[in-house]
């Protein structure tokens, strides 16, 4: 008995401090969001945030004039190719 508990213990550890450090890293990319950022959504939608993120809901532009409200904890991050393109535009501005 005392071996499954042994053996049961460190999952369990595991799977709380993983969760916290998930939790985490989700608040503080949220505090960073501001309004005009291009964001990707869990389900996938790409938009620029028309408002800035307050309470449980955020609104996303996904097209222009076409604008849906979030919930704020279904932003998965800022767009990959949004970020790439702001870090090459000054070596692209060096080259020119």
């Amino acid at each position: 008995m005392l071996l499954m508990l042994m053996a049961f213990l460190p999952v369990v550890f595991f799977m709380f401090f993983s969760n916290r450090s998930t939790q985490k890293k989700q608040k503080e990319m949220e505090s960073k969001l501001k309004k005009g950022d291009r964001v990707v959504t869990q389900s996938g939608l790409v938009g620029k945030l028309v408002d800035p993120v307050e309470g449980r809901h955020a609104k996303l532009e996904i097209a222009p004039g076409v604008k849906v409200t979030i919930l704020r904890t279904s932003i998965a991050g800022l767009d990959a190719e949004e970020t790439t393109k702001s870090k090459d535009e000054p070596a692209l501005a060096e080259k020119k």
